[in-house]
């Protein structure tokens, strides 16, 4: 078992260097605000979270989007993830700095100062684990363009560009009286010509699309990390 793990890790930190060399890190600035980590792993298992509900809900949002090696890729960086966010960082060094709402943003220095652990920081400021759980995934289904967010019509509009499912859909121009949910309506009645269907988290504005019949299979699957998602 240490022999399969120690494996594991070395494919994947060797996988690491080998991305990160087309990354140029020359003006990036590792600093962090975090006095001290949290010591402690998530109580995913003690939660009754598994990597199954992870495999279910990548394969019912994902399965018309990206083959199964590819899926396992998306699984496997979530559940690491959810189980050992300090492990992550090690592990997926390159792909947890990029998912960080400020990549890519320079200060008046030109440079890019990041936080070098994210996801242990996410997990460290988080009293609960299901915030951090929906934290965490949301970033890495954003990176496989699996989910979106928008707080008003214009920005719902612009935000289905970034979904794989709905990039190559033309939708029409928000009313002037509309708002996030209202224009999700009309966007709900272009997408059910299509068998899809665009889902919203309450009181927040993350956005999913899925097939129609996959509708109530996705939503009691993110309730399991109490995420809820609604039709509007």
């Amino acid at each position: 078992m240490k022999r399969t793990l120690l494996s594991i890790l070395t494919f994947s930190v060797f996988h690491f260097v080998a991305v990160a060399q087309t990354t140029d890190y020359s003006k990036v600035i590792f600093s962090s605000k975090i006095y001290e980590y949290k010591d402690t792993e998530p109580r995913t298992q003690e939660l009754g979270i598994d990597k199954d509900l992870l495999v279910d809900i990548i394969d019912n949002l994902g399965d018309s989007l990206y083959t199964k090696k590819q899926q396992k890729e998306i699984i496997d960086k979530a559940w690491l993830a959810f189980s050992n966010p300090k492990m992550f960082d090690f592990v997926y060094k390159d792909f947890a700095v990029k998912t960080i709402n400020n990549w890519g943003q320079m200060n008046s220095k030109g440079e890019l100062v990041l936080e070098p652990n994210p996801y242990l920081t996410e997990w460290t400021i988080n009293n609960d684990e299901f915030p951090y759980f929906q934290l965490a995934l949301s970033k890495i289904l954003k990176h496989y363009s699996l989910i979106t967010y928008g707080d008003d019509a214009q920005s719902v509009k612009s935000s289905f560009n970034e979904l794989l499912i709905t990039k190559n859909i033309n939708f029409q121009d928000p009313k002037d009286d509309d708002w996030a949910y209202s224009y999700l309506e009309t966007v709900n009645s272009r997408l059910a010509e299509k068998g899809l269907v665009a889902l919203v988290t309450k009181g927040y504005y993350n956005i999913i699309v899925c097939k129609i019949e996959k509708k109530e299979t996705l939503t009691e699957l993110f309730k399991k990390i109490e995420w809820d998602f609604i039709q509007p």
